[in-house]
């Protein structure tokens, strides 16, 4: 039996949607996916549903402060937690994942997928006995997800492969860093590579049709959108656009 409890991070944004998810895996090695942010009433109820005991590790997906602001203030209330994350400039602190590396979580043996695009330092989570995942920022049960350019971490070519990979593994349910459980992660992962496609044709229409400023396309593509999500889908049109290797030659608007 699989001991799952999602402690939310309680931080409501634009982004965020009601907030991060936190998923507290219990048992013989109490181990919580992703950081949240330091909020007090975070770490009460993580506390809670310790009962006393302590924390043994944290395993972040990726350093996207939503996601990994919280690891101070974990380390303040349990001095003795280990934290986990991808290597990168920001994280000499922590304790270094690899590829394929199995980390004990709770009763289980998580293996660690990198999953770079969304971020490059991105990863998620595997347990091959319930083909269960933890992915992140990877995908949601109800929106897209950002993708940035290089200049901020991202690469939607490497974001693509990534979801292809975790396509391959099969995963019967996915827990996301943001929204509700995905109960069919393939199906979901198959809408959105369908939904990167077409939004290329897209951006290609756009700009056979002589429109080449980027907020043009933005505003042109991303009509349906929420204005206050503009600058969000800019940043995944920027990246688009470095995919198709036009960004910087054939737009403006460049970086």
């Amino acid at each position: 039996m699989v001991l799952l409890t999602n402690i939310p991070a309680r931080n409501p944004g634009t982004l965020t949607g009601p907030g991060n998810n936190t998923w507290l895996l219990d048992g013989a090695h109490p181990t919580l996916i992703d950081a949240g942010v330091g909020h007090p009433e975070h770490l009460e109820e993580l506390s809670r549903h310790l009962a006393g005991r302590a924390l043994s590790r944290v395993l972040v997906t990726h350093g996207h402060p939503d996601h990994s602001s919280g690891v101070p203030a974990l380390r303040e209330r349990w001095p003795a937690v280990d934290v986990h994350r991808w290597p990168s400039p920001d994280a000499s602190a922590c304790v270094p994942l690899r590829d394929g590396e199995q980390v004990p979580a709770g009763d289980l043996v998580l293996e660690v997928v990198h999953t770079p695009g969304h971020a490059a330092d991105h990863v998620c989570f595997w347990e091959p006995r319930s083909r269960g995942l933890f992915c992140g920022d990877m995908m949601t049960a109800t929106t897209t997800i950002m993708v940035p350019p290089a200049a901020r971490g991202g690469s939607l070519r490497e974001y693509l492969a990534s979801l292809q990979r975790l396509a391959a593994l099969g995963p019967a349910v996915a827990w996301p860093g943001h929204g509700p459980v995905i109960t069919d992660p393939v199906g979901r992962i198959a809408e959105y590579l369908a939904h990167r496609a077409e939004r290329e044709r897209q951006v290609l229409a756009c700009l056979n049709d002589g429109v080449t400023d980027l907020d043009g396309i933005v505003a042109r593509v991303y009509a349906d959108t929420p204005p206050a999500l503009w600058p969000a889908a800019r940043l995944t049109v920027e990246a688009l656009l470095e995919k198709l290797g036009k960004f910087g030659r054939d737009v403006v608007g460049g970086l």
